[in-house]
């Protein structure tokens, strides 16, 4: 008896471990898992290249001697990072929430801050850029030139990262809309489903019987 217990046990972690295997294996192959994976790669490369060698023995930026430079751009990619995992959670849990205003408002808050954060790359890469055009890269090492120009390269491709995120978002905010207006509408149409297949006519028919035709049991 102990044994069945045991095998039955084993095979029900087996099949629940298998199960969350190809769960997982799903989520990560949506396209939209992987967008905001390699947006979550690029803001890391971006503020751990600057953190790197973006700053000179005294913490003065390299961009140019001019401090704003880094630190403007390590902060929106710090920001961007943890807004990315939290993001990839929602994605995971996405089936959990059940509410259709909840799913509203995840929704319009990543499609706010992916549009929003997206001019905050666009900014971050104009502003590396001009600094380094004025920067003297012959005073610089090989690798410190590297990581400068990796920072404004990698703030160009999260530029086009988060706007797609952001269209993407837009798309599904009007795929939520559809499908609210697609229910409600089918519910105003027919109030009340069993009207229509049941009346009081149907389920008493008229007496045909004539009442002067009646004739009682106790008349001779």
């Amino acid at each position: 008896m102990r044994f069945n217990l045991l095998f039955k046990t084993m095979d029900y972690a087996r099949s629940f471990t298998a199960g969350n295997t190809m769960n997982l294996e799903s989520f990560l192959q949506k396209p939209t898992v992987i967008l905001r994976m390699v947006s979550c790669f690029c803001a890391m490369l971006i503020f751990s290249c600057i953190l790197d060698k973006g700053y000179d023995t005294r913490g003065v930026c390299e961009y140019h001697k001019h401090q704003g430079a880094c630190d403007y751009t390590v902060g929106i990619s710090i920001i961007a990072f943890f807004v990315a995992i939290l993001y990839i959670l929602l994605e995971y849990y996405w089936d959990q929430i059940q509410n259709t205003v909840t799913r509203k408002y995840v929704v319009f808050g990543d499609m706010s801050f992916s549009a929003f954060w997206s001019f905050l790359f666009f900014i971050a890469f104009c502003y590396t850029a001009d600094m380094w055009r004025k920067t003297d890269a012959t005073a610089l090492s090989g690798h410190t030139k590297s990581n400068l120009q990796a920072g404004i390269a990698f703030s160009l491709i999260s530029l086009f990262l988060w706007a797609l995120q952001g269209w993407l978002a837009y798309k599904q905010m009007q795929e939520i809309q559809n499908n609210a207006f697609d229910f409600g509408a089918s519910h105003d149409s027919n109030p009340n489903p069993y009207s229509s297949t049941y009346s009081e006519s149907q389920a008493f028919p008229p007496r045909t019987e004539n009442a002067d035709s009646y004739q009682s049991p106790y008349t001779s």
